[in-house]
């Protein structure tokens, strides 16, 4: 049996969703030194070590979008290894997060390059999207034919 891995970094991630399911990415910027420039991403950020990971969302929410959320709702939580030199394991908490197109249109975002709302089919067809993101979307889309729910 082995160990659990040693996390490196813990992040919380919000699945901002409208109600007819697309979901808000950000575009990351295209800058030396960021983990996945140029990429699609869900905006979120790192957990503090004096926070939970609800907590650590709703100020990331803030942070990068203005967006104080109503509500949020744990979805799922993984563990990625990323195959980076030396490899490193990050602990990914997962949140959703409704919104509405008019919430969307209000919001002030202050990192990344750009943002969009894309359908799950959408999103899976760019070439250039944070894989762990894109599982948790496509997950979060098909909950009720995945999971039975």
């Amino acid at each position: 049996m082995s160990a659990a891995p040693k996390i490196a970094r813990w992040c919380a991630a919000a699945l901002l969703v409208t109600p007819d399911g697309r979901y808000l990415m950000q575009l990351r910027d295209d800058k030396p030194g960021i983990l996945l420039p140029g990429h699609w991403a869900l905006f979120g950020g790192t957990v503090d070590a004096d926070e939970s990971a609800a907590a650590a969302m709703r100020r990331e929410l803030l942070e990068e979008l203005e967006f104080a959320a109503p509500e949020i709702a744990a979805f799922s939580e993984m563990v990625v290894e990323l195959p980076v030199a030396p490899p490193r394991f990050d602990r990914m908490s997962f949140f959703a997060v409704p919104i509405t197109e008019r919430a969307e249109q209000a919001m002030v975002q202050h990192e990344g390059a750009g943002r969009r709302l894309f359908r799950p089919e959408e999103i899976a067809g760019e070439a250039r999207v944070a894989p762990w993101d894109l599982a948790a979307v496509l997950m979060h889309a098909r909950r009720r034919s995945l999971f039975r729910l």
